[in-house]
């Protein structure tokens, strides 16, 4: 019994020590959140990974202030094989490895491309659908930005160079890397296809996403210009652009609102937009509209109803991805810039100081 304890702890101690990041590991009812740390960790793993933060650190600092009972190169076969498990994660600093905890989402879940398995989705949907889905969505910081299809903008528009589609690649030094969708991965496992796309690789990254997913085997490595043409398939297909919510963005998700777990989850809520980071909203004539429907069959996110047989735009729900203003055969539609513009944070590393001070200012009222 002392030994079953024992391992019960090392897990509960690391929900605690994940449970203080920006996106926390807060305790779940129904035990949801210590199986999806065993899906992840063995028990000596969980307490390794006690060990980390989340922020890069080289492999001497972490075995220094670990005072584990391995020498260093225990400790890094152990933390490489932790990455295999998508566990935790890495980037390259000077040619040298530093090891940082990552969050569940985006992070671990992400991570299991190859590691699905029912009981494991069926903990994350449990999970995600309860405290955690109140962790990730509580601040109302997303760590998604809507990026415009290239169709639905004009150069009226001046887009600055992280909201235009093309820039945000070219101007990334890569590498890049092609990845599986792993929301539509996880459909699949459930019986259930795609409303919107047949294809599965759409999720696209860059720099150092790219680097852990290239060395880890999760993605297929592209050129920028294989990768420029996956996004542009994936704007014919009708799917949503979600970058990373700051101006050096590592990556772009390709969503549909049938199987992405953000859209399905956040269009429940009436006042959509609140939980997206967006500049654009669509706007429709109503003189030009002929009411044949097309703008509601694109819409990922149900922004778009029929009034009087004239399509008209939920500014509560409109996130600004544009895919209507193509779509429309009577070019009815246009992206309108909002009054009030959200610049993004600079890196990863500013989204998650804001996420974390608006996270601690919720709790102090």
């Amino acid at each position: 019994m002392q030994s079953k304890l024992k391992l019960e702890d090392a897990y509960e101690n690391l929900r605690e020590h994940l449970d203080k990041y920006p996106i926390g590991f807060p305790a779940s009812k129904t035990g949801a959140d210590i199986r999806i740390l065993k899906h992840l960790f063995d028990p000596e793993e969980a307490v390794i990974a006690t060990k980390l933060t989340d922020k890069y650190e080289p492999l001497e600092k972490i075995h220094e202030r670990s005072k584990l009972d391995i020498n260093i190169s225990e400790l890094r076969e152990k933390l490489d094989t932790m990455v295999s498990k998508g566990a935790i994660h890495y980037k390259i600093v000077e040619g040298e490895k530093h090891y940082a905890n990552a969050y569940l989402v985006i992070g671990m879940y992400e991570y299991q491309l190859n590691r699905l398995t029912p009981e494991f989705l069926g903990d994350m949907s449990e999970y995600a659908g309860n405290e955690f889905g109140m962790e990730l969505f509580g601040t109302k910081i997303s760590q998604f930005r809507t990026v415009p299809v290239e169709q639905s903008v004009t150069a009226e528009h001046s887009l600055p160079t992280y909201e235009e589609l093309e820039k945000l690649v070219s101007n990334n030094p890569g590498p890049y890397v092609a990845i599986e969708c792993i929301c539509r991965k996880a459909h699949k496992m459930g019986g259930e296809s795609c409303e919107v796309t047949s294809r599965y690789e759409t999720c696209f990254g860059m720099g150092e996403m790219a680097h852990l997913y290239i060395n880890e085997g999760w993605g297929r490595e592209v050129n920028r210009q294989e990768a420029l043409e996956m996004l542009r398939k994936n704007q014919e297909d009708g799917l949503v652009f979600q970058a990373e919510n700051a101006i050096d963005s590592n990556f772009i998700c390709s969503c549909c609102g049938c199987c992405c777990g953000v859209l399905t989850s956040l269009k429940e809520f009436p006042k959509t937009v609140d939980f997206f980071t967006t500049n654009y909203y669509a706007q429709i004539d109503a003189d030009m509209c002929v009411g044949c429907g097309t703008c509601i069959d694109v819409c990922q996110i149900e922004a778009i109803k029929m009034k009087n047989e004239i399509s008209k735009v939920n500014k509560r729900r409109c996130i600004g991805c544009g895919n209507c203003v193509p779509r429309c055969p009577e070019e009815a539609i246009q992206l309108i810039k909002k009054d009030k513009i959200e610049i993004p944070p600079n890196t990863q590393e500013e989204l998650f100081a804001r996420i974390l001070a608006k996270k601690n200012e919720i709790k102090s009222t």
